[in-house]
């Protein structure tokens, strides 16, 4: 009830507004009530979240595909409903993120040879761009090899191309978000559980098995969830799976009311089994380089992730002046 999502809209009197890329774009905010820090702001089923990798994924190669990267499966699950067009239960919330594409969802937007790259060069942030760039070589290479090549007709040329890759993966990196895979089968491996009991050598097997897992990650696009821009001061990570292993939670970081809501996009801390069940919620950390890579900007405040803090004067960074026009 204290949250709500909102279109850009422009006066009747602004005949530019079908210009304006913002037109139509839609985003969340705080109503009237001051959203704390961490606040749930709503939940939805898994089943109506593309998560990588899944069931729902369908194709054994895109799985393989998960297990390489899970976010360039993710970007060739974008395509193959976008190619089912009307067909695919995810069809209205596509067309909506190709209508809208997050603001840093650009292809090409960090171009070989620019003066970035220059100012940048041997230097870790200009490294982890230049691995970001290098991404989507990578993952469209993979996505070739495991699928399109083998399946043509599962993966057309028409949807399942270099350029398109890249748009789609581009939006995932922007707009997608990450959790321990194993938090979406805590039922299932509960069950595997018991029929392990007595068995101890297969039993130690499958913790060795289980605790390698736990660093792996689900890369998912969760619909409202996606229209939150990244905020490092967010104390819970911006989604995490119910401990039903069927629900997904949002949550929020502070905002006033009135302003539009940001969450943690940094996966959560995972925790070993000894440690507190509640404690393995607090956020993860995203340096400002990856911020960079994927959003096109960093978040405001100190990002305890960084090894070196930069502190720049507020006035520099509102650019604002004094009476004297210095």
């Amino acid at each position: 009830a204290g949250v709500g999502v909102y279109s850009f809209v422009a006066s009747s009197d602004n005949s530019d507004v079908a210009d304006d890329a913002r037109f139509g774009s839609r985003a969340m905010y705080a109503k009237e009530v001051e959203v704390p820090n961490g606040a749930e702001v709503f939940r939805l089923p898994s089943s109506a979240v593309m998560i990588a990798p899944s069931e729902a994924a369908g194709s054994v190669c895109l799985n393989r595909l998960a297990s390489l990267d899970p976010e360039w499966a993710l970007a060739a699950m974008i395509l193959r409903e976008r190619s089912a067009r009307h067909a695919s239960p995810h069809a209205a919330f596509i067309d909506a993120m190709y209508a809208h594409p997050p603001r840093s969802a650009r292809v090409g937007k960090m171009p070989r040879g620019s003066d970035a790259d220059a100012a940048l060069r041997e230097t870790r942030a200009g490294d982890v761009l230049a691995g970001w760039r290098d991404d989507y070589a990578r993952g469209w290479l993979a996505l070739d090899t495991l699928c399109v090549r083998k399946r043509p007709t599962e993966f057309p040329a028409e949807y399942f191309n270099p350029r398109a890759f890249e748009e789609a993966l581009a939006m995932v990196h922007a707009a997608s978000v990450r959790f321990p895979v194993d938090d979406l089968f805590r039922d299932d491996e509960g069950r595997q559980s018991q029929n392990r009991d007595g068995q101890n050598q297969k039993g130690a097997e499958s913790r060795d098995k289980s605790e390698s897992k736990t660093s792996r990650l689900a890369a998912a696009f969760v619909p409202i969830a996606h229209l939150m821009p990244h905020d490092p001061r967010g104390t819970a990570p911006c989604v995490t799976v119910h401990e039903d292993g069927a629900t997904l939670v949002v949550k929020a970081a502070a905002g006033a009311p009135g302003t539009e809501l940001a969450c943690n996009r940094a996966p959560r801390a995972t925790k070993t089994k000894s440690q507190n069940q509640k404690s393995g919620q607090t956020a993860g950390r995203m340096t400002d380089a990856e911020a960079l890579a994927r959003f096109g900007t960093v978040g405001p405040g100190l990002n305890r992730g960084d090894r070196l803090a930069l502190s720049l004067p507020t006035d520099s960074l509102l650019g604002t002046h004094d009476g004297n026009g210095d």
